[in-house]
């Protein structure tokens, strides 16, 4: 049955059927029959929550496992001898309020942590600068499958603080090969860290072996890194993202770019919905960039951009060719690559595989010159899309300062206001200015290679000048192409 959500049916999935605001149990329907059957369905669909049986079976880390919550030791092995011994069993374990330090937190099936409202989680002190840390691993590096777990605050919020640690590579939670999970009810206080404080990731494993039928819902986060902010989401089937606010960074990245997946030829996602979706002085509240993944249909209703470049982000599909030869600058890569295609098919070169190895974005105009290309060197990937998807009920209101803008994006901003605008780094990497307005479109909207439809509905718009273009597409023009070296350092 093909089901139609209206925006005001799809944040009554989220807040009565799911249980936003209170504990929802298997037996508890007072408020999911007065939603339609057809969304009452869909509703279930999301997660279900542990039933009798396990809820029965509770563990204390404090009392049950001799944990010191108000020390600075490292906490996390006997967090996960607790996980372990519930998960024969199944059974909900306790964090009572205090101080926890933790990483390399393995969940495992049946096991849902309740953690008191006030309890704030450190990452482990001293920990590797150079790698990649996890707090909570929902089998994302994992051997096995994991089903049926939770992390939720108890109560009200609890805190995970990612300030001061000798590491910046943090990642609060990675939810890799997971079906029936559920994360809720948190704040994160992040200093520009370097990844999505959340990931829903794609796990190279046999089969589909990525996150399945699971709600992540309820968390705010303050000072995200303009690349990164709160999720991204490479593989999913079936999320319900919901009342997520980032300050800074994009609050919900439809962004697949997982390389993995790129050999695997698998991933992505589908069957994705979401509701109150915030950003405040970021890039923007959501993202679509589908790179080289074939993405199903998004739903998202009632988005609010604050000071933010743009309230919805639409990147085209494309392929990105990575420099085999090694070569020392960016300018040498794209002339390479423009010497087989043609001048001006080479959008951007900038460094990936951890800033090993330069790569070239190939133009949307040339997409399907380079997919049908004789030379191995830049054919036979084929650029990404979504299917159809719509973002409705969208808010943005303007702040004349702020907000985080990508270099791109400069070109639409008046040169009258390009005053406005300051360089917080060296790199050029973002900048630094006012809001630009609602929506920025970069597909063709035509179904050719790497383009697609996100339709968008705006239901408030506050602030902008006249003279500021709120909706750029594709073919808008440029209104701006104004030096970028008179723009000066922030202070």
């Amino acid at each position: 049955m093909k089901l139609q959500f209206k925006p005001v049916y799809l944040a009554s999935i989220a807040i009565m059927a799911i249980g936003c605001t209170k504990e929802v149990t298997e037996n508890d329907t007072s408020e999911i029959s007065e939603v339609p059957t057809e969304l009452r369905a869909a509703a279930s669909s999301f997660y279900t929550p542990p039933g009798q049986n396990v809820r029965a079976n509770k563990k204390n880390l404090v009392t049950d496992y001799g944990v010191n919550h108000n020390d600075q030791n490292d906490d996390s092995s006997k967090l996960n001898l607790a996980i372990k011994d519930l998960s024969d069993t199944g059974g909900i374990l306790t964090l009572p309020k205090g101080k926890y330090y933790l990483t390399k937190i393995r969940m495992r099936s049946n096991v849902h942590l309740e953690i008191e409202k006030g309890t704030v989680i450190y990452p482990t002190k001293g920990l590797t600068p150079a790698k990649n840390h996890r707090i909570f691993d929902f089998a994302s590096k994992t051997e096995e499958k994991i089903e049926n777990a939770s992390i939720v605050g108890k109560g009200g919020k609890f805190i995970v603080d990612l300030r001061g640690n000798s590491s910046k590579n943090q990642i609060v939670a990675d939810v890799g090969n997971v079906t029936n999970f559920k994360i809720s009810n948190f704040t994160i206080k992040d200093e520009k860290t370097i990844f999505a404080s959340i990931l829903v990731s794609f796990t190279d494993k046999a089969g589909n072996a990525w996150p399945h039928k699971g709600i992540i819902e309820n968390i705010d986060q303050a000072n995200a890194h303009t690349g990164y902010g709160l999720i991204q989401a490479y593989a999913a089937d079936n999320i319900l993202f919901n009342n997520l606010s980032c300050k800074g960074g994009v609050t919900l990245r439809l962004e697949t770019d997982n390389l993995a997946m790129k050999t695997a030829k698998k991933g992505g996602v589908r069957d994705i919905f979401a509701t109150k979706i915030k950003n405040t002085n970021g890039l923007t509240p959501v993202m679509f960039s589908p790179h080289f993944m074939e993405n199903g249909k998004v739903t998202i209703d009632d988005v609010t951009a604050i000071g933010c470049a743009y309230a919805v982000r639409v990147e085209h599909g494309f392929i990105e060719i990575f420099d085999k030869g090694n070569r020392a600058s960016a300018d040498a890569f794209k002339n390479y690559i423009e010497g087989i295609l043609g001048a001006g098919s080479v959008e951007v070169v900038y460094k990936r595989n951890n800033g090993r190895t330069w790569a070239a974005r190939i133009a949307n105009d040339f997409n399907e010159a380079a997919y049908n290309h004789s030379n191995p060197a830049v054919s036979g990937i084929k650029p990404g899309k979504f299917a159809t998807s719509k973002v409705t009920n969208v808010k943005a209101t303007y702040k004349g300062t702020g907000a985080k803008l990508k270099q791109a994006f400069l070109s639409y901003l008046p040169c009258s206001e390009r005053s406005k605008v300051c360089r917080p780094g060296p790199d050029g990497f973002e900048y630094n200015g006012p809001s630009l307005g609602v929506t920025i479109d970069n597909t063709k909207r035509d179904n050719s290679l790497g383009n697609y439809n996100v339709n968008v509905s705006t239901s408030s718009v506050q602030g902008f000048p006249n003279n500021y273009v709120l909706n750029v597409k594709y073919n808008t023009p440029k209104v701006c192409n104004q030096n970028l070296g008179s723009i000066t350092s922030c202070n």
